[in-house]
Parts: C-alpha cells; sequence; structure tokens
C-alpha cells in the first residue's frame, strides 16, 4: 500500500518506490469504455443545476483484454488501442471494435508509455528495460524503424508531436527529456535533474511539458529552453487541455502560459497516476487509487474545469489493491481507455456515458 500525504488538497505520494515495484509484480487489468465525453456536456449541465456531488459508477463492460495494461493509447483514427501484455516484454495492439489482437509487438521490458504519430504511420513504444526501451514501429507492418536505449533505467513516457508526424518526445528516470526523430536521430536532450514520470506536448507542438516528480516543467521544442517551472503536488501526471490554455497534474489545474495555480482538484486519498482532459475540454480525467478502509481502490474521476467540482466516480474497476495505471480517449471523444493493475483481478470494462 502506498502513503499520502495531504498537501492543500492535493496528495504527494512518499512510496514511489512501491508503486514502481508494484508495478512490475502486479497482474495488469486492461479496460475500455464508451462513450466517456457526454460527461462533459449533458452531467456537465446537470452538475451546473444541482451542484450536486458526484456518484460512485461501475463501468459497462464492453470487453475484456486478458494479460494487458500497463498503458493505452487510441491510434488517430480510433480503430486501434495500443496497450502492455501482461508484465511480458510484448506490446498489444488491440482492435476497438471487439478487443481482438491485431498485432503482437516484442519490446524489452513491460511497457510502461505508447504513442501514435499524428498521421498514424508510427507507433512509439517506451519500456522498462535498462536497454533498447525505445522502440518506433512502422504501424502498417509492424516493422521496427529503430530501438534506443534512450533512458537509463527505463522510459516511462512517449509523445508524439501533434503537429509534426516525424517528431516526438520521451522521458525517463534518467531525469532528462529528449526529443527525437523518426530517423532515429536525437534532436535534442533536455535536463529535467530528477526523475520524469509524465509527459505531454501542448496542442500546438511548440512546448513540451515534463513532471519531474513535482516540478513541471515547461521545454521550448524549437531549442530546448526551458521556459518556466512549476511546482505540483502530484509527482507523476500531466496533461495539456485541448486548447493548450490548462495544464492538469491530476491534483492541480495551472495556467499553462503562466504557470499560475488555478485551482486544486479533490482527490480523496492515494495516488494520481494519469491524467487527460475530455476532447471538448470542459472536464478532466484524473485515474489513481483511493484508500477506503485502508484497501487500495482503483478509481477514475471526471472534474468540471470551470470550478473543479467531480461530476462522476468509477471506483469498482478492479476489486481489491488495485490501481489505475493510465488513461486515455479516443480521438472522437466518445471512448475512454484505461488499464488497472490488480493483485487478484483480469478483467475488462467500460462507462456508462
Amino acid at each position: 500500500m502506498l502513503k499520502s500525504q495531504p498537501i492543500g488538497l492535493g496528495y504527494v505520494t512518499s512510496g514511489l518506490r512501491v508503486l514502481a515495484s508494484r508495478r512490475k509484480r502486479a497482474a495488469l487489468f486492461m479496460a475500455l469504455a464508451l462513450p466517456a465525453c457526454a460527461v462533459a456536456t449533458e452531467a456537465g449541465q446537470a452538475a451546473d443545476e444541482t451542484a450536486t456531488a458526484s456518484s460512485a459508477l461501475a463501468p459497462t463492460i464492453r470487453f475484456t483484454a486478458a494479460n494487458a495494461g500497463g498503458t493505452v493509447a487510441f491510434s488517430p483514427d480510433g480503430t486501434r488501442l495500443a496497450t502492455g501484455s501482461g508484465g511480458q516484454e510484448q506490446a498489444k495492439i488491440l482492435a476497438t471494435s471487439n478487443g481482438a489482437v491485431a498485432q503482437t509487438l516484442v519490446v524489452e521490458g513491460s511497457p510502461d508509455a505508447a504513442s501514435y504519430s499524428v498521421d498514424g504511420t508510427f507507433l512509439a513504444i517506451g519500456s522498462a528495460g535498462f536497454n533498447q526501451n525505445l522502440r518506433l514501429f512502422r504501424v502498417a507492418t509492424g516493422q521496427l524503424v529503430f530501438q534506443k536505449s534512450a533512458h537509463n533505467n527505463g522510459t516511462t513516457a512517449v509523445r508524439f508531436s501533434p503537429t509534426n508526424p516525424n517528431l516526438f518526445a520521451s522521458a525517463g528516470r534518467d531525469r532528462t527529456t529528449k526529443i527525437w526523430s523518426t530517423d532515429g536521430t536525437l534532436i535534442r536532450t533536455m535536463n529535467d535533474g530528477i526523475r520524469v514520470l509524465g509527459m505531454a506536448f501542448s496542442p500546438n507542438g511548440l512546448t513540451v511539458a515534463s513532471n519531474a516528480s513535482g516540478r513541471v516543467h515547461i521545454w521550448r521544442v524549437s531549442d530546448g529552453a526551458l521556459l518556466r517551472t512549476i511546482t505540483a503536488t502530484n509527482q507523476s501526471a500531466v496533461a495539456y487541455s485541448p486548447d493548450g490554455t490548462i495544464l492538469s497534474t491530476g491534483t492541480q489545474l495551472f495556467n499553462a502560459a503562466t504557470g499560475a495555480l488555478i485551482r486544486n482538484l479533490a482527490w480523496p486519498s492515494g495516488t494520481v497516476t494519469s491524467t487527460i482532459f475530455t476532447k471538448d475540454g470542459r472536464a478532466v480525467v484524473v485515474a489513481g487509487e483511493d484508500f477506503p478502509n485502508n484497501v487500495d481502490v482503483a478509481t477514475i474521476r471526471y472534474f468540471r474545469v470551470s470550478d473543479g467540482a467531480i461530476l462522476t466516480t468509477f471506483n469498482q474497476i478492479g476489486g481489491a489493491n488495485a490501481y489505475v495505471q493510465s488513461v486515455a480517449i479516443s480521438p472522437d471523444g466518445a471512448s475512454l481507455a484505461y488499464a488497472v493493475a490488480t493483485d487478484k483481478v483480469t478483467v475488462l470494462a467500460a462507462s456508462p456515458f
């Protein structure tokens, strides 16, 4: 069990090493949810009228992918979902229509991150291996384009530029964020000074935000200049809003241009591991674990961006001793995918929206 210490309304983890080791040994649970983004409109309007707290919901099961998890990433056309393979040194590509395995790709170490190029040509996989922990594949054929020992002690995050299909970033426990070309060229390295557990491109592709264990660095892509540093309560997640004006770290929202705190997000206890905005930007999805009665419970919450109100809570998605590893929203905004690690359960599920 991880222990967390409250700071304001956010929480900072004091047991990230435990989390990392648990990720390696846990059985993996992966879920695809349909549809998700209506929460930002219908649920948002209802919340405006009633201003009531959210209800806890069990996701509606769509399909189950056994021995999957770790990371989830949608292809640009929404027909494929990249994920891990139950702690094995493989990445699975699933058909989003039914969960069938369309491709299996070999990596080194368990896959911790995945990202498709904006045109769907390439898939980058970051893994926990000490060597060759960054691999680029050609999507159409599954051909390995290149492999790199990108980060000492594992690659924790990969993200393609939303505007350039031949440019992507990686980050890792070696305290760096790196910019790569799809021809294998390392374009530049940015020194974060501490291990990076979350990273995201801005929607215009001009900046990269890296969450370096609670210090969020905003890097200019063109020259690697550090534009600002934001101090956050959560150490392992970061995401830009669709319009690029807001940064979420899961427990806080910040002005992306100035770094000013907009508001805290009320995560009652436990650890936040992943965050992403709905397509229309009206809600932010936050995932991790809660600790009711001192038991880990995998939890996903939707927060309304305008005031931080909790719109919906999913906390019946993994059984006891479980936590959400990652979340992703499909390109059309209608689907929510999430991966859950659990000591006991291997299942697959979906959202009621």
